[in-house]
């Protein structure tokens, strides 16, 4: 059975005025335990290009299955 973690990145984004902002994503990971879902999206999100962005929490999800369609 896959276990899912909430991953909570936060990024640093510039509005259209060119204020700097901190903006709070969460990211649904499969993985086996919190390190490998934190690893697992920090290595997708360099590979996506992003360098502004930390890691501010981890933990197992309620979620029992997600359900993908064709």
């Amino acid at each position: 059975m896959a276990s899912y973690f909430q991953v909570k990145v936060q990024f640093t984004v510039e509005d259209s005025k060119g204020k700097v902002k901190k903006q709070n994503v969460l990211y649904l990971v499969d993985a086996m335990s919190v390190t490998e879902a934190e690893a697992r999206m920090v290595q997708h999100l360099t590979e996506q290009g992003e360098n502004e962005f930390e890691v501010k929490a981890a933990s197992e999800s309620p979620i029992a299955s997600v359900v993908v369609g064709k």
